[in-house]
């Protein structure tokens, strides 16, 4: 009678085959298949007497209906019922399970199946696991997950508030905050003569009553002073350049826009303006990346900045690139941390990264990170000796993030201690805006301080640099 069993579930096995690909919907097929294979191997497992199996016809009554197959509907609705665990108390009579559930329309004849039961297919699950795959790929991790695995490194990156109690800033960081801040307040941002204020006050009209006021505090006009970084550019200048970004936040212009119209055309203005133009250039950096890779030390998508403040080659640098080889494994010669072509021969000095108004400032702050730690890694590989490389101090760093109107400057450090190496970037100063004319004068001011630091500090160690690199 065992051997009857066996071919009472190969029989119902093998309808089940034939019939279940255009019975069911694949989910309720599959959790019809569980309820009933364990139902089939609950039924042959008993051994104690021989079992009469019951005609398959009369498999149809299990919902409780009496009537005939043949007498209701070809289609209707199943309840199966099978409760966890059962166990046959007489094997005369079919398994009456106390719990029901509808497992949807089956055609004439019961179906069950041995098989197991096949992968439900979720669009919704596969979407965003390529999704989240995508966003890794192209370089949109979270800033804070980017933040914290700088933070890890051997040679750690952190990002702290000035004040922060876990390490002090070094000197020559507090020096540049002290002046930094001083500009940012207003203070000696306007560097008018006697004639050119007269002037200015002329053409006052055509500002806003609350800024024609803040130009008339004497606190914030030092000639003398204030012409030690640069001259004044045209007040005109100014004012279309502030209503171009008022329009950009009104239309809520791409980031492009911003970039092209507001945050590069403000820095070339200022540039313009500078006293050391001519030994300075703006570049883009937007389609550059960190070349060779290993610079970047830890396995994050590539981050880059916007815009990056270099200096224009004198001849001291010019003879020593001559000399220059490409740091292995990449092919293409350059004094920075990327090959591209437009500064692979001017070593940049100062990175702005900007962002449009609806961007958080913050998502500038790991692309800082990341590329200035591979700048700094860079610039250690040029030493050949690994002593002097170990000992070699970079100076503080000044770093721009921009995000539509607002511009904060942050300062970023590299420090030797028995501790370790350790690259700390500190924020922020909010260095002004472009909402109306007074605070952009202060973006004016401390971007001349800027490019001031860039030619009088930045240049002489890079060349002392090159002296300590034999080339």
């Amino acid at each position: 009678m065992i051997s009857a069993n066996k071919f009472c579930a190969t029989s119902v096995t093998q309808r089940i085959r034939r019939t279940a690909s255009n019975t069911f919907p694949v989910l309720q097929f599959s959790r019809a298949m569980i309820d009933i294979k364990v139902w089939i191997d609950q039924t042959c497992s008993v051994q104690q007497e021989a079992i009469n199996l019951p005609p398959i016809s009369s498999l149809h009554q299990i919902s409780g209906n009496s009537r005939s197959p043949r007498s209701q509907s070809h289609k209707r609705r199943f309840s199966v019922t099978m409760e966890e665990g059962n166990t046959l108390g007489d094997p005369e009579k079919t398994p009456r399970p106390t719990k029901k559930r509808n497992i949807g329309i089956v055609e004439e004849e019961f179906i069950a199946s041995s098989v197991a039961p096949p992968e439900v297919f979720d669009a919704r699950s596969q979407s965003s696991a390529n999704s989240e795959l995508e966003s890794h790929k192209s370089g949109r991790m979270s800033p804070s997950k980017q933040m914290a695995q700088l933070e890890d490194l051997e040679r750690p990156v952190k990002v702290l508030d000035f004040g922060s109690e876990e390490t002090s800033p070094l000197e020559d960081v507090k020096k540049m905050r002290a002046e930094v801040r001083l500009l940012a307040d207003g203070v000696g941002i306007l560097g008018f003569d006697d004639g050119e204020l007269a002037t200015l006050r002329s053409s006052q009209s055509r500002l806003d009553p609350e800024d024609q006021a803040r130009f008339n505090y004497t606190w914030a006009n030092d000639f003398s002073k204030r012409r030690e970084t640069g001259t004044m550019p045209d007040l005109t200048h100014v004012l279309n350049l502030v209503r171009a970004a008022i329009q950009c936040e009104s239309d809520r212009e791409h980031e492009n826009t911003w970039n092209e119209d507001i945050h590069k055309a403000l820095i070339k203005m200022t540039l313009g303006t500078s006293r050391y133009a001519q030994h300075l250039a703006v570049k883009s950096l937007k389609t550059a990346s960190i070349d060779p890779r290993t610079l970047a030390e830890v396995s994050l998508p590539k981050r880059v900045v916007d815009y990056g403040i270099v200096l224009i080659p004198d001849d001291r640098i010019q003879k020593a690139f001559l000399q220059l080889q490409p740091l292995a494994p990449a092919t293409t010669k350059s004094w920075n941390h990327t090959t591209i072509n437009n500064v692979r021969q001017t070593p940049i000095a100062v990175n702005i990264e900007t962002k449009a108004s609806d961007k958080s400032w913050t998502d500038g702050k790991p692309q800082l990170m990341i590329w200035t730690s591979a700048l700094f890694k860079r610039l250690k590989k040029l030493v050949r000796d690994e002593v002097a490389e170990a000992n070699l101090r970079i100076p503080a760093m000044p770093l721009v993030i921009v995000q539509g109107h607002d511009w904060h400057l942050l300062i970023i450090s590299h420090q030797l201690s028995p501790e370790g190496e350790r690259t700390t970037i500190w924020q922020k100063i909010d260095i002004g805006n472009t909402r109306n004319c007074f605070d952009t004068f202060k973006i004016i001011a401390v971007l001349h301080l800027v490019f001031q630091w860039a030619e009088t500090t930045w240049r002489p160690w890079f060349c002392s640099l090159l002296d300590l690199a034999m080339l």
